[in-house]
């Protein structure tokens, strides 16, 4: 491919849209569709959250494969795989005339969330760019900022097709032309190199010997800081799919307009895209376990609020808490995995953290369960908050772990391109 296309600015910029995209198509959005397609094809809320529940694992589960694929096959063939499936899981979607449609379709787009976006994302970032952290922090903004867009965009669609299919469909198109922008501008092992005209960079003593104390694989999983950082991970994203897949509802319920709950979901998100920036250039001064305490306790003030919302108030209270909590949690876990444990490991142990917060998927599928059982979502939002509060308390007695040379044995192999 030209050079020009694999400039590092470039690559950011093609992987943050597809972020973006994915990001306004799933998670964010999904819930404030819901309540037209139930209402259209007849349907309860356990069936309507299965299909949350069903994206989640498809995205958990599926969450290995990336770093598996980006060893064997580069990351380029494992974007061109997950758009694919993107492009593909939106049509599905647009199409749906049954309960096992929409869940087929939500399974194809969880797995095509894995290979399109943090996973490769991050690994291809924190490779080209040297300031990990401000990076990383502007990669999670601009997919935030997909959640701000992604309710808006079903208001305006359905604004102007009254129906929610056409807005399936803008998303299938648009995913495929951003995947294929995506592919064209990763650049490959080749295109790392520098130039003959620039000397290479200089790796200092520290740098040098913090390579040296990289971790395994295999060592790192004996230590109980990955398990609380996974566990603070995967609170957040139960706490975060539960909320969106259900709150317009619930909202709803109380009197709230369509409008103003897919507002306060888009306003959440933007604190959250807000926050992420802030979070990465003061993740590169500040510690990355404060970050994850403020993220804790922002989650927990949020959705207690949110729980007992009847009005602007609390919904306030809600968008600000959880914001601040979007906006912090991924790039305190992230960095606080790459800090702890080093670059060598660091993609299996993403990877790996994504798929232990699989867990996070039972979350839509009680809250739906329980408002069919017991009339209300809000016995759920308040179980999220005292969930996130336990979180919080684990994660005040996080310190680094002591680390163990580790056998050659477990080196891993250098991923392709």
């Amino acid at each position: 491919m030209p050079k020009a296309l694999s400039h590092p600015w470039v690559t950011f910029a093609s992987l943050s849209l597809l972020f973006f995209w994915v990001s306004a198509g799933t998670f964010s959005s999904l819930g404030v569709v819901l309540p037209a397609m139930v209402r259209e094809l007849d349907w309860n809320w356990k069936q309507a959250g299965m299909g949350y529940t069903i994206l989640g694992l498809a995205c958990g589960l599926t969450s290995f494969l990336p770093a598996v694929l980006i060893r064997r096959i580069g990351v380029r063939g494992t974007i061109l795989g997950g758009s694919i499936f993107l492009a593909g899981g939106f049509a599905v979607l647009a199409v749906a005339n049954s309960v096992w449609a929409y869940l087929a379709g939500t399974l194809i787009v969880g797995m095509a969330f894995a290979l399109t976006s943090t996973v490769p994302g991050t690994h291809v970032l924190t490779g080209l760019f040297s300031r990990r952290s401000t990076v990383l922090g502007a990669y999670f903004t601009i997919g935030a900022l997909g959640g701000v867009a992604g309710p808006l965009i079903y208001v305006i669609v359905q604004d102007l097709t009254h129906g929610w299919r056409a807005y399936w469909v803008v998303f299938a198109l648009v995913a495929a032309v951003l995947g294929l922008f995506a592919i064209a501008t990763t650049p490959g092992k080749q295109e790392h190199e520098p130039e003959a005209e620039i000397p290479p960079e200089q790796v200092g003593p520290v740098e040098m010997i913090e390579g040296l104390r990289d971790w395994t694989v295999r060592h790192a999983l004996r230590t109980p800081q990955y398990y609380v950082v996974v566990g603070a991970y995967t609170m957040y994203l139960l706490i975060n799919t539960t909320a969106h897949g259900f709150a317009v509802e619930h909202l709803a319920e109380r009197g709230v307009s369509l409008r103003a709950s897919a507002a306060m979901l888009s306003i959440e998100a933007l604190i959250g895209a807000g926050v992420s920036v802030i979070g990465g250039v003061i993740g590169e001064k500040t510690s990355p376990k404060t970050l994850l305490l403020i993220a804790m306790i922002g989650v927990t003030i949020g959705m207690a609020a949110l729980a007992q919302a009847h009005g602007y108030l609390l919904m306030a209270v809600y968008a600000v808490g959880v914001g601040v909590g979007f906006g912090l949690s991924f790039v305190a876990s992230t960095m606080l995995l790459f800090n702890y444990y080093g670059k060598r490991p660091n993609l299996e142990l993403y990877s790996i953290m994504c798929l232990i917060s699989t867990s996070a998927a039972i979350g839509p599928a009680v809250g739906g369960w329980a408002r069919d059982t017991l009339g209300s979502f809000a016995e759920m939002f308040m179980l999220c908050a005292v969930a996130a509060f336990a979180m919080l308390v684990a994660s005040i007695f996080l310190s680094p772990p002591v680390h163990v040379d580790a056998p050659v044995a477990d080196a891993i192999p250098e991923p392709r391109p």
